[in-house]
């Protein structure tokens, strides 16, 4: 069996619940040399999210930064959605390289993960579904062309037949599978809870941390600290969050410190998933998503933990990650190929956000990671 007729088989066997689906789109971003391949299924009735899955090289921490902001700044859904079933949406010939030179989801969010090229397609779209592919190629290669355009013809053939299969046992997926799954992937401990401080999910390191109980606990459900001056500020933020509430001018995102029973700290990053605006992939009531990290188990900065920690975006992050490792501008625009005025304004923003004025106060307070007021 050829690599792709194996790579068929596997979209079906994954319809069918037999099989992962980053396991077909993993071979074929293999195959084809692509930065991922991405189907998203929407209740059309709803708005929400029923289906989410990808492979390759796009990291979880992209979805996830995808969901909670930067879908609403994606400018290629509206081309996507109004190209035609029976054709193919490639995003370089609806916005030039001047446009995505400017643009905040590009240089901000899908550059700096490593994206750049989608061709995008319809696979189901009727009265009650919207189920869309994406093809994706990386940032330094060239787009999909005519030359690729019978393979895609193929790939969206078979992804039609198993999602058509797929949409009849859409039931089975409970509500906030799609985010729950997503929070799967991470290493990070992750909690989903209520604004009583309920658990509704947490994904396996989040899980073994509650088990462990030194640092948090389920108490009959609900999120505890250990450390009982840490719970009253859990409680404080979760307050002020006002999960309950429409977005309006309430904070997103906190965070706070939480001594363990041995005095270490761990950080804690909350921020506010509300149907609305995450795409309905985490339910359909607002939630708080609380990241933990133990900075005492790594050495190294991760950029996804510098991003909650002082709200910087994914390009930023990557640059704060940088000057701390101590290269300077002009290197960090070799490293990453993009021009030097932007490396500037992202260290601008970044030394903004964290509050410094000098970049040797920016390394000390990166490398010391602290909890921003």
């Amino acid at each position: 069996m050829l690599p792709i007729d194996s790579i068929f088989s596997d979209f079906y066997a994954a319809a069918a619940g037999r099989l992962d689906w980053r396991k077909p789109f993993s071979e074929l971003s293999r195959l084809m040399d692509l930065w991922g391949v991405q189907v998203i299924g929407v209740d059309k009735k709803t708005g929400g999210l029923i289906f989410s899955a990808e492979g390759g090289r796009a990291s979880p921490e992209s979805a996830l930064d995808y969901m909670r902001s930067f879908h609403l700044v994606n400018p290629r859904i509206d081309p996507a959605l109004a190209t035609p079933a029976d054709q193919w949406m490639h995003c370089h010939e609806h916005f030039n390289d001047a446009y995505v030179a400017s643009s905040a989801f590009y240089q901000d969010f899908l550059i700096p993960y490593g994206g750049r090229y989608l061709s995008g397609t319809k696979l189901i779209d009727n009265d009650e579904v919207l189920f869309m592919l994406g093809i994706m190629r990386g940032h330094g290669s060239s787009p999909l062309g005519p030359d690729d355009l019978p393979l895609l013809q193929r790939i969206k053939h078979h992804l039609t037949e198993a999602f058509s299969n797929f949409v009849h046992m859409r039931e089975t997926y409970v509500e906030a599978g799609m985010g729950k799954e997503l929070l799967n992937q991470f290493d990070y401990p992750m909690l989903l809870i209520d604004e009583m401080r309920g658990i509704w999910h947490g994904n396996r390191s989040g899980k073994r941390m509650l088990l462990a109980g030194d640092t948090v606990m389920d108490k009959a459900g609900v999120l505890v600290c250990r450390d009982r001056q840490s719970d009253n500020e859990l409680t404080e933020i979760i307050h002020s969050l006002q999960l309950n509430s429409p977005g309006g001018s309430n904070p997103v995102k906190r965070a706070m410190s939480i001594t363990n029973n041995n005095g270490r700290q761990c950080l804690a990053f909350v921020s506010v998933l509300r149907p609305e605006q995450t795409m309905g992939a985490f339910g359909n009531a607002s939630r708080a998503l609380i990241v933990l990290h133990d900075s005492g188990n790594t050495r190294a900065l991760d950029p996804f933990i510098l991003a909650e920690c002082f709200d910087l975006t994914p390009a930023e992050a990557r640059v704060a990650v940088q000057i701390a490792g101590g290269a300077n501008a002009k290197e960090i625009a070799q490293n990453q190929s993009i021009a030097l005025p932007t490396v500037r304004t992202h260290i601008q923003r970044v030394m903004e956000k964290t509050g410094v004025d000098r970049q040797v106060d920016l390394v000390r307070v990166l490398m010391a990671l602290p909890v921003r007021a």
